[in-house]
């Protein structure tokens, strides 16, 4: 089994509906590690009102079990949500649990990690 990230996402993986994106990096941090930082803002309004953030928590979280879904076995996907003190999600856990508020813009980072099988 390999045990290095051979495929990456274009950005346009990573849009939402009714988002633009603020900030888009990618950190390569070595052969096993990629991050993935991304900053969305409302496409037509000053800030996400709680709704449409926890909307939105949602499809992030979808888009993470996505990307596993097209990824190896050994590789891992998770999403940091930063605007919620690092809360994580790593793909196909369960519904995760938060307060939602109103936010300016959504700031996430998804992480891609090769884990080893013996």
């Amino acid at each position: 089994m390999k045990n290095v990230i051979s495929k990456s996402f274009e950005i346009k993986d990573y849009m939402l509906d009714d988002t633009v994106m603020n900030g888009f990096w990618m950190n390569l941090i070595d052969r096993e590690k990629l991050t993935t930082e991304v900053v969305y803002s409302p496409a037509e309004s000053a800030s996400f009102n709680s709704d449409e953030t926890k909307r939105l928590v949602t499809e992030i979280t979808g888009k993470c079990n996505y990307f596993k879904t097209q990824l190896p076995e050994n590789v891992k996907c998770e999403v940091v949500f930063k605007d919620f003190e690092d809360m994580k999600y790593s793909a196909n856990d369960n519904e995760i649990q938060f307060d939602a508020k109103e936010l300016d813009e959504i700031r996430v980072v998804y992480r891609f990690c090769v884990g080893y099988h013996i």
